[in-house]
């Protein structure tokens, strides 16, 4: 009998984990097969519905600098259309042109091609009750984020 060539985690931190880096790759792959990288990828969903730069450095977990570097090469492609917010001339919104939505589209079908296997064989409510719990797992995780605390002075001996 063959052995898996790791322990299959039984607690939801180690199963997070194995997660994390099976989404990496699903990612990388994903993103591959239609010429970006998987942070390019990324920033064109986030865009799928237009939106402020600082909000999609927020969702992307990113600084501003990054998203507006995402976007300006996603510009130079074709990919996103950048304007200004008609209430405050200062935002810069990113919205995606006709081929930067197709594009992320093909993203997204190459991510889920990945999982069709495994998802044909399941019931018809277990999807759906897949991205309940995957949605209630994110809200948990980023509601447990927390501002860093600020620097403690070390006292001085003396």
């Amino acid at each position: 009998m063959e052995q898996a060539p790791f322990e299959v985690p039984e607690t939801l931190p180690r199963a997070l984990g194995r997660l994390r880096v099976a989404l990496d790759d699903a990612f990388q792959r994903a993103s591959r097969d239609v010429g970006l990288t998987a942070q390019q990828a990324e920033f064109l969903c986030a865009a799928l519905r237009p939106a402020a730069v600082g909000d999609l450095a927020r969702a992307l977990r990113c600084d501003r600098s990054n998203v507006s570097r995402l976007a300006d090469r996603a510009a130079r492609r074709g990919l996103v259309k950048r304007g200004e917010d008609e209430a405050d001339g200062r935002v810069t919104i990113v919205e995606l042109t006709a081929a930067g939505e197709r594009l992320a589209r093909r993203f997204l079908a190459a991510l889920e091609a990945q999982t069709q296997a495994l998802r044909a064989g399941w019931p018809d409510t277990r999807e759906q009750t897949a991205v309940e719990l995957l949605n209630e797992i994110a809200d948990a995780l980023d509601a447990a984020e927390q501002p860093p605390q600020p620097r403690r002075r070390p006292r001085r001996r003396g």
